[in-house]
């Protein structure tokens, strides 16, 4: 084997799985666009109770019986481990070793804030229009530097906006149809370590990119009575390529030097295509009484658009390079049940269960930058309305993540080869608090 073929097989590695890190934080959708919702689980958005309707079901904007503006922000603090792990690294000359230092990876889920505004205006009886700006997306790890799986991958911070003006129609006193279209900026930062040889330092490739993708979202709310609502909500899946660069820290040594040497390392340009998955959700809301209130929610995402994943990284003397890792992600669903209570006129106390299927079914396609796995919250809420203009919604969560297995091989499924940096097993546990704060004026 060339130098020149040994160096290229290590940068195509890298850039496969740093790809792939920003695909599954692509199709990570916080749904933290609410903090009224949230306190349900998201199974409030057949509620329609404040403009934060622009997001789960547009069509709702017609039930705010005025001008609102609702602003408001989660802070959430996982807590995250890797153990058993066991793996083996390639160096240049096809020679597989352990990884040492094999480390965990510390506490490298970190803590995130996502904000959201809405802002609603009732144009008359029957028209309101309204725009949402909000974070869809998001993911931010960094493992420390002896991490076990650091060849696949050693950090990611993902940060998304959206903006989605939206508007509203009341055909009826039970029909109303609602659409939106969406700007969403997406922006990422990709980090993972490379081993040419057991016997000197790691270098590291930092992958960059950002984008605008454009999407609609629409809506329709059934309201046969002034107690019950049911609606139906789509939103389309956002195209995006994250455009950057690709570049290289490299340590002095001769082997690593030598590598540089052949401009398999050189900086360049990189870009990536990721698809954000549509979504169509079902949800319902019953005023049982002057106190109670029961709703629920479904929805099904289309993430079976991550099969596979190109990331593009041109040379002068190597245009065509690119490298491609495949996901084989499935279509996933997610169900949320809650409740609501009136305990005056001032208080309102909520509840909800939330269960969310993984995308990701098969530990051979698992990622190191946040393993996916399915997931349950709880989740707990309360307004405080402080005069007839102005209310407070707090919301707390506790989101649990099912124990996921990671065994990434060193060859591909099937057998045959593959540039893949070596191979990693271990089992993550994961588990996250969310709390959030948010306000809502009357105008």
């Amino acid at each position: 084997m060339s130098k020149r073929t040994m160096a290229r097989h290590a940068i195509l590695a890298a850039a496969a799985y740093g790809a792939a890190q920003a695909a599954w934080a692509a199709g990570y959708q916080l749904e933290l666009q609410s903090i009224r919702a949230q306190g349900s689980s998201n199974a409030g958005s057949a509620e329609a109770a404040d403009p934060s309707a622009i997001f789960y079901n547009p069509a709702g904007l017609t039930q705010l019986d005025s001008s609102q503006l609702t602003v408001g922000a989660d802070i959430v603090v996982p807590h995250s481990a890797f153990s058993g792990s066991t793996a083996t690294r390639n160096d240049i000359f096809g020679n597989s070793a352990p990884v040492s230092p094999a480390g965990g990876g510390g506490r490298y889920a970190k803590t995130a804030v996502a904000p959201h505004f809405y802002l609603a205006h009732r144009l008359n009886e029957q028209l309101t229009a309204g725009v949402g700006v909000y974070a869809p997306f998001g993911a931010k790890i960094k493992y420390d530097d002896d991490f076990a799986g650091r060849y696949y991958g050693s950090a990611i911070d993902l940060k998304s906006i959206a903006i989605n003006p939206s508007i509203a129609l009341k055909l009826s006193e039970q029909h109303s149809i609602g659409f939106g279209v969406t700007a969403q900026y997406m922006d990422a930062v990709l980090e993972k370590k490379l081993s040419f040889v057991s016997s000197e330092p790691d270098s590291r490739i930092r992958v960059t990119g950002d984008d605008w993708g454009y999407g609609f979202n629409l809506g329709y709310l059934f309201t046969p009575t002034p107690d019950t609502r049911i609606g139906v909500a789509y939103r389309s899946f956002i195209k995006h390529t994250l455009r950057g660069n690709a570049r290289y820290s490299v340590p002095g040594t001769p082997v690593s030097q030598l590598v540089k040497g052949t401009g398999a390392l050189d900086d360049s340009d990189s870009s990536v295509d990721l698809t954000t998955p549509e979504t169509l959700t079902l949800h319902a809301y019953q005023q049982l009484d002057s106190r109670w209130a029961i709703m629920g929610d479904v929805t099904w995402s289309r993430h079976s658009r991550f099969q596979s994943l190109v990331i593009e990284m041109p040379t002068a003397q190597d245009p065509d390079r690119k490298a491609t890792d495949k996901l084989e992600w499935k279509n996933s669903w997610r169900a949320s049940l809650g409740a609501s209570y009136r305990l005056d006129g001032q208080w309102t106390l909520r509840g909800g269960y939330m269960y969310d299927h993984s995308p990701v079914s098969d530990s051979r396609y698992a990622q190191p930058l946040m393993p996916d796995s399915d997931r349950q919250m709880l989740s707990l809420g309360a307004s405080y309305r402080i005069d007839e203009h102005n209310t407070v919604d707090v919301a707390y969560s506790y989101l649990k993540f099912k124990e996921a297995a990671i065994d990434r091989s060193a060859n591909n499924y099937d057998g045959s080869s593959t540039d893949r940096p070596g191979t990693l097993h271990g089992r993550y546990r994961s588990h996250a608090n969310l709390l959030g704060i948010g306000l809502t004026h009357k105008f």
